[in-house]
């Protein structure tokens, strides 16, 4: 749904920002320190970009913030892209990263919204996925990658992976292994729409295309990634 980095810069007070999605790309936004902060709510550092003429705007906010769960430091976004839609994103960083560098996570949680949908999916020779999915309102391309760390039954197969406009890999969702509890093999789909918006679906394999083709379907009803069962199919 969205990817970018953070970066702190050398006078260790501002940073540099850059997010993608499906729909844009905003590259080198300037983050520097709120200096009318007075409550916890209030956010450390507002984030900037210049007009045309070269004005000063503000299009965003970013907090400091700590994981319940981890008890990592990461940092909290908002921002608001070019057509004043306010998009919400965590920077959070690992062992492996430099210190002075995030990458950009969408928010995890949120509720899926079931739609009509339809798609093909093809199993490539190295065992990733390639395919398209649509509804009302749009119609990707996408890639999904194998996920090389999969330590349980639980844990997703496939990363879903697009492209913003720049070329900025986004990734979109995930894909599980799954089978009904007639014993029928199909896949799994939890993905973003690149509006933003939560979906689960199904891909179901069609014999008559030959192995490894599936078609994307709707479901109804949803339940949470990782269950057991995770869309709920019968047949």
């Amino acid at each position: 749904m969205i990817a970018g980095t953070l970066t702190r810069n050398a006078d260790a007070e501002t940073f540099t920002l850059s997010v993608g999605t499906m729909l844009f790309d905003l590259a080198r936004l300037s983050v520097v320190p709120n200096a009318y902060k007075t409550a916890d709510i209030h956010p450390n550092h507002h984030i900037e970009v210049r007009t045309p003429r070269g004005r000063t705007m503000r299009v965003g906010s970013m907090w400091s913030a700590v994981s319940e769960r981890t008890k990592r430091a990461y940092y909290s976004l908002a921002l608001t892209d070019r057509m004043g839609r306010t998009w919400r994103m965590n920077a959070v960083r690992d062992e492996e990263m430099p210190k002075d560098d995030w990458r950009i996570v969408p928010l995890a949680g949120g509720t899926a919204q079931p739609i009509a949908l339809t798609g093909r999916i093809e199993t490539l020779d190295d065992g990733n996925l390639a395919g398209s999915i649509g509804g009302y309102d749009f119609d990707m391309d996408f890639v999904a990658v194998e996920n090389a760390h999969k330590g349980s039954d639980d844990h997703l197969d496939w990363h879903i992976e697009a492209r913003s406009p720049a070329g900025r890999i986004v990734r979109m969702g995930s894909i599980w292994k799954a089978t009904s509890q007639r014993g029928n093999a199909y896949l799994s789909i939890a993905f973003h729409a690149p509006m933003g918006s939560q979906h689960r679906a199904n891909a179901l394999a069609r014999e008559e295309d030959g192995s490894g083709m599936y078609e994307v379907v709707d479901l109804a009803p949803l339940a949470p990634a990782g269950s057991g069962n995770p869309s709920g199919l019968a047949a």
